[in-house]
Formats: C-alpha cells, structure tokens, sequence
C-alpha cells in the first residue's frame, strides 16, 4: 500500500505540510500493475511510497528508481506516441489512470522456470541500455505552446523569486518555471543561520509578491531541458479532465536568469546506485514533499555539515538513526552539536567502503578509514543510507546553452566560467550560499543582466571555526561484484583499481564515455582521475548537449552530380599532354564516385599501371579523363572501384 513507506504520527515542521493530501487517495495502474497513492502525489513519488524502489538492471547491475532512472510514461493506448510521452517526476498519479512506461524495455526470463515465477513487487524489472532512462520523446516534439516574455526564468529558488520580482518592478513580463510542485528550493532544508530570517517566511513572503504582481507568469512542475537561441524549451504535464497530458513549452524572452541551484554529489563505491542508498538532498525532498521514508533505521554520511541535519529529521520523525559518519577528523557545525546533544553515534575520519544488500532485507554499510583505507571489522546493517557528498552548481541549462566552464580544484566543482549572451547565472549556481546572498544576487544578476554593469553582494559565510568547510569527494576501493558509478544517472562504472586510500586513489581502468554526459558525469570522471580537469570543458562543450534525434531534412538538396568543366589542376597532364576525356558506359549500373581508377586490362591495379581517372557520374555513363590510346568507340576498358572491377565501353571522346 502506499503507507508503508509515508511518515506517520507527529512530524517536525519541515515534513509537517506536504503537498499530499491524505484524506483523498487514488488508484492506477503501471504497466498493468494496480498502484495506490494520494491526490498531489506524482507517479514516481507513489511508485517509492509502494515499495517499488528498484528501476532493473543496466549491464548487469542492479539500479534503483530515482528521477534519473524513471522511465517516460504515457497513457495506455498511446505508446506508438512519442509525443505524448511525459516525465514520471512530474505526472500526476491520476485516479484510474493506466500508464505504460516506454523506452527500457522488461528483462525476458531467460529459463521456463522463471516465467512462472511470480513477478517480484519492489522493481519496474526493466533494462536499461546506460546509467539513466532514454531521452523523453518530448525532446524531439514541436511546441504546443508558446510565450513571449521580456524575462525567463528557470528555478523557483529565492533567488529566482527576488530575480523576478526585480524585473517585475521594472514593467517587465516574466515567466517563471520551476520543476518542483512547490516554491523555494533548498532553502528550508539548508535551515536558518545566525542572523538570517527563517527560510519558510522568507519564501512565504517572496511567493505572495510573485503572486501580486500581475506580471510573473508561474509555472510549476515544469521541467526546462533546453536552451538554444534565447528559448527556453520545456514540459510540463496538465489535466486534460481527469487524465494527465503533456504539454510542450518554447519561452522566447530577451533575457534568461537561470537561478537552477545546485545538485548534491555522491562519494564512489561500490553499490553507491544500489536501492536504499539516497543523496541527502533528493531524500528530504521525498520526505518534505510526499512523507516517504522508507525502512525504520538508517545510517547517515556526511562530508558536508548540512547533512547532518537528516539524523536529526530523521529521529524527530521517528525513525531510529543507527549511526553517523564523516570522512572530516573533528568537524565542527551546529547540526553535529544537536546531534551529540540527542546521543547519536558518531564517527570522525570514516568514509563508506562499499554496500552490499543484506542477507535479508536493508542494507549492509562497510565503513573504512578515511586516510588509508583500512575497513572497519564491523559491518553496519540499516533499511537506508542517506549520503551527503558535497555540492555541484547546477550548470545543466548553463553547458546546453554554450555556457563556458572551468575545474575549480579547490571546491572540486565545475563553475561558470565567463559570460553568454542573454543568458545570466542566479544565486547558489553562480557560487552564492547564504539566504541573503541568494536573494541580493538574484536582483542584482537581473540588474547586470539589463545593462551590463557587475554589482557587488555581500554573501555572509559562518567562521570556518564554527563551521567546518565541507569535505572532499572521495573514491573508494571499488568491489568486483558491485558495481561503483562515478555519479547519479552515469552509465560509466569504475573498474576496481589498484590503490591505498581514498584521498590519492590509483587511476582506475578507463572505460568509453558514450553519450550525452551532465555536469555530474564530468565531475565523477575528473574525482576518479580518469580525466584530466583542463580537458573537462572541452568535454563540456562537446557532450553536455541534448541528445535529440537526428532526422533527414525535408527539403535535402539532391547529390550533386554537376563536376566543373574543365580538368581539375592537380590532373593537369597527369595522363600525358595528349590526354582526352571520354564518355565510358558501364557494364554494370551502379554509381562511381570521381578518383576511381581505369585500366586497359584487369591485370592490372598499381596506380601506375592506370590509363585514366573518372571525373564524373553522369546517370548511368561516367565521363573520364584517359590518357591517349589506341582504341576506338566500341573497345572496352576497367574501372576499377576498391576491390571491384567492372568493364566499361568506350563511348565518344569529349574533347
């Protein structure tokens, strides 16, 4: 059912107002699987909320359902219809709806036996051919909307929300997509900072201007997945009556503020994809937004400090927090504090060595020393690891839309790395932290944005002191049965390498990077030294892109068959001063491209031993150019193509 997996009972604020509602469930169906949820729910989030956490298998390891992994989905009846097919992150669970997932298809039980085996309920059993589901059909579709703004705006942050407000006071129509259901971001989970307002009111407040303005356009739940020449391209889905419906959106605006924020990172081990291993920032989403929290116990790790504060959520929400670590020796946050304070168990200088399912059921955790790599005796067994790798700006629409990047060492990030025009960064994804640094960047980068003039802000950071800079990345000895993936959605495994430690990690065996890549990809490749940072935005430029499909022009221009008149330089005499072009009619009908060989006889194949080159392919003859023979129209000669000869009669000479 879909409450086995939802908080219950007293909650804490943050996960006291999701955008469930409780008291109006609903049912439908995935691929022929009847599944129950809440109105407010999205397909995704009621597949997690019934224990449906595994996607299938991807060259032979086992992924779990996430927002990479998730399938496109649409209507039963519809799957000859790429068109209409929609993200499951964002479909709602419509009541009596039957949905098919489309793209990855279901694993074919390879014995007799196993077909008659029941089918297991905690995975969509499908396979996929990378890392992440294959490209929505959505990518490839004309719009069926179009807005014209002065301002687009892509995320629903603070700094989105003060960005156009900004532009609002300024007459300036604006139109605001947001991919989540609700406004805000990471705000609330970063939580309130000395000096700073609460984050809820903030947003509260912000909202409730952007809803007064008469000039902000908003768009929830709509996913941007594009920039190209000062369009936003994006989707979102809408009720059609009591069925879900896509709907493509082109948004042209003189102006994009992308104010996207940024995307939490995960350390490399072995069985980092496995389900039940959870980022810390996509697990608060699930538990803000929809109450789901899976298991009873969990373990948490955490290089940064805000991570800690899901042990902290966690137990609040009644959930027993089995332990925390930290590869940091001695970290210091006020989240670590409030934790002491409730009596977790902590661990300094341990990073995850790998994870493994249990026998049974859960997880088993192997922690080891940070600094060499000596794993620790004791295996940790819990229902979930929730992990906090660090941060990444999200540059996703930043690289689509030709935006240059660069490898700061010191953060392990990719940042922006110079200007685009029309297109301006917004708050965290441009490197500001603090609530009110995002909020002033988000104006003042719609200010810049205008008229081109740079404006400093102030961005309050906490003493290093009192708050211990984030961790590393780290790589860890991979398993040999359990796969290590350099970042969530990556097809790219790394492959067991020779090495002590995790801080300096031997180069690991380097596999092809095929396809599309995202900034996470690059940044997974580049911690598991298997690229080289100066080549990351090269990389960026060339794979960061979307992978749409390429298809024939309507109106291609035919294959030229015209060649000038006249003998091209190079050929000038090449035959003899006495050199003519002849028209020669093949033996066969086949076409002959200019630069193939002929000759008097099929002994010969040297290109010394050639009599002539063709020219031209004129429709069934070819013109060449020979040299002086004694033959006559009539006689025959060789053309010869590759490894095929084929005779040929002489026409008439042309010259």
């Amino acid at each position: 059912m879909s409450g086995s997996n939802r908080l219950a009972g007293k909650l804490p604020p943050e996960f006291a107002h999701p955008v469930i509602d409780r008291t109006r469930p609903v049912r439908f169906r995935l691929n022929g699987r009847t599944l129950h949820g809440f109105e407010g729910d999205t397909v995704l989030s009621a597949l997690l909320a019934n224990g449906v956490h595994t996607a299938g298998r991807y060259a032979g390891n086992v992924i779990a359902l996430d927002e990479c992994t998730a399938p496109p989905i649409v209507l039963e009846g519809n799957e000859n219809r790429p068109d209409l097919a929609m993200p499951m992150a964002i479909c709602p669970a419509a009541d009596s709806a039957a949905f098919i997932s489309v793209g990855p298809r279901p694993a074919v039980a390879k014995t007799l036996a196993a077909r008659f085996l029941p089918r297991r309920k905690d995975t969509l059993g499908l396979v996929y051919k990378s890392g992440s589901a294959e490209p929505g059909g959505w990518i490839d579709t004309e719009a069926t909307r179009r807005i014209t703004a002065d301002v687009a705006i892509v995320g629903g942050g603070v700094a989105g929300l003060s960005a156009a407000l900004a532009a609002a006071r300024k007459g300036l129509r604006v139109c605001l997509v947001e991919k989540e259901a609700t406004l805000g971001g990471l705000s609330v989970f970063f939580g309130k900072a000395e000096g700073e307002p609460v984050p809820e009111d903030t947003i509260s407040e912000l909202a409730s201007q952007i809803g007064e303005s008469g000039l902000i356009t908003l768009s929830l739940g709509t996913v941007a997945f594009d920039i190209a020449s000062s369009t936003v391209e994006a989707i979102r889905v809408l009720r059609s009556g009591a069925l879900p419906q896509p709907e493509r959106l082109s948004i042209r605006a003189d102006t994009i503020v992308l104010a996207t924020g940024m995307v939490g990172r995960m350390p490399v081990f072995s069985g980092n994809r496995l389900a039940g291993v959870d980022e810390a920032s996509a697990a608060w989403r699930l538990a803000a937004r929809y109450n789901i929290w899976p298991g009873g116990s969990a373990h948490i790790h955490s290089v940064t400090n805000v991570g800690y504060r899901m042990a902290l959520l966690g137990a609040a929400s009644g959930k027993s927090i089995i332990r925390a670590s930290d590869p940091r020796i001695d970290p210091q946050t006020r989240f670590i504090e409030f934790c002491k304070a409730y009596g977790y168990r902590l661990g300094w200088g341990m990073a995850i060595g790998s994870v493994a399912p249990a026998r049974r059921n859960g997880l088993a955790v192997h922690l080891a020393n940070a600094e060499n790599g000596t794993p620790d005796e004791e295996a940790i067994a819990c229902d979930r690891l929730i992990v906090s790798g660090g941060w990444q700006p999200d540059l996703d629409l930043w690289l689509k839309a030709s935006g240059p990047v660069a490898w700061d060492r010191k953060t392990q990030t990719l940042v922006a790395d110079g200007d685009l025009h029309g297109v301006v960064l917004a708050g965290s994804v441009a490197g500001y932290l603090s609530l009110g640094g995002c909020i002033s960047h988000g104006k003042a980068a719609l200010e810049t944005a205008l008229d081109g003039e740079d404006r400093p802000v102030d961005d309050p950071r906490i003493d290093p002191i009192f708050d211990t800079p984030d961790g590393p990345l780290l790589v860890s000895r991979t398993d040999q049965h359990i796969a290590a993936f350099v970042a969530p959605g990556a097809s790219s495994v790394v492959a067991p390498p020779v090495a002590h430690g995790w801080r300096r990690p031997a180069a690991a065996i380097a596999t092809p990077l095929t396809g599309p890549l995202g900034p996470l990809d690059v940044v997974g490749e580049i911690i598991a030294q298997r690229l080289d940072p100066a080549l990351a935005p090269a990389l960026c430029a060339e794979r960061c892109v979307v992978p749409r499909i390429l298809q024939k022009a309507n109106d291609a221009t035919p294959f030229p068959a015209h060649v000038p008149e006249g003998i091209p330089l190079y050929l000038e005499h090449r035959f003899g001063a006495d050199q003519v072009q002849w028209l020669l009619i093949p033996g066969e009908q086949r076409r002959f491209d200019p630069g193939c060989l002929v000759f008097a006889n099929t002994d010969h194949r040297s290109p010394l031993d050639a009599v002539g080159v063709v020219l031209a392919d004129e429709g069934g003859k070819v013109r060449a150019l020979l040299k002086h023979l004694t033959m006559n129209a009539g006689d025959i000669v060789y053309l010869r193509d590759g490894l095929t000869t084929i005779s040929a009669r002489l026409g008439q000479p042309l010259s």
